[in-house]
């Protein structure tokens, strides 16, 4: 049987890289998951988690982070046993950033210094909002759902610290402008979507402020300047 179904794999290029080699590209199209039987997907599911746990362990925090990427948003070719084992897997880097968005909420809350201010907006992009774990976020499954949630939460909260700055601060306007662009396209509970619509429509009214008085200050500089040759 095993003979049966390593012939199978062969026929399947890109699926057959990803087991035996333990890689694929980022432009790789693997074949539907209804193609193949459950006795082969039951035989499979061991190969697949040893090249997942791989892939992600090889390239996480390289340049080549895009294939981790690709390979949690790509159908995971496994039976529901080894599924559960990937997101045990990928939950503790999801428990250890629930934890960071709580510290880094808690550290913004009331702080009106600059280069913390800095410090959080900047971890929230890169190590809370980071392209890994919105991918995470995409797995429509309950118990990374819950942990989303809570980092969802924390990540509108930081946003909501900073929504209180005028466009005229140009640090934290563009911090604030850095974490809503990171949560534009991640799926939001209703509850958090009202969060960020309100969110977004300060980020807009203050921008459209900021150009206003811009326009203002330069046409007014322009005024001084002709006077002054005038006279």
């Amino acid at each position: 049987m095993s003979e049966k179904f390593e012939s199978i794999l062969l026929e399947h290029e890109t699926l057959n890289k990803l087991i035996t080699e333990k890689d694929l590209n980022t432009f790789v199209k693997f074949p539907s998951f209804d193609t193949f039987s459950t006795e082969f997907i039951d035989w499979l599911s061991p190969k697949y988690y040893e090249a997942f746990v791989e892939i992600y362990n090889t390239h996480l925090g390289t340049k080549k982070e895009a294939k981790v990427v690709k390979l949690i948003n790509s159908t995971w070719f496994c039976n529901a046993e080894t599924t559960n084992r990937i997101v045990e897997f990928l939950s503790e880097r999801l428990d250890a950033t629930v934890e960071l968005s709580k510290q880094l909420n808690k550290k913004i809350t009331g702080n009106k210094n600059l280069e913390d201010i800095i410090n959080v907006s900047a971890a929230m992009v890169n190590d809370v909002l980071n392209y890994i774990n919105k991918a995470i976020f995409e797995k429509n499954l309950p118990v990374i759902t819950k942990k989303k949630d809570e980092i969802l939460d924390n990540s509108l909260a930081v946003c909501e610290e900073l929504k209180q700055y005028k466009a005229s601060r140009e640090v934290e306007f563009q911090m604030f402008n850095g974490i809503l662009d990171r949560l534009k396209s991640i799926k939001l509970n209703p509850e958090q979507q009202v969060r960020y619509d309100a969110c977004i429509s300060k980020s807009k009214s203050s921008s459209n402020k900021y150009v206003i008085i811009t326009v203002i200050l330069v046409i007014l500089f322009i005024v001084r300047m002709i006077a002054r040759f005038a006279n």
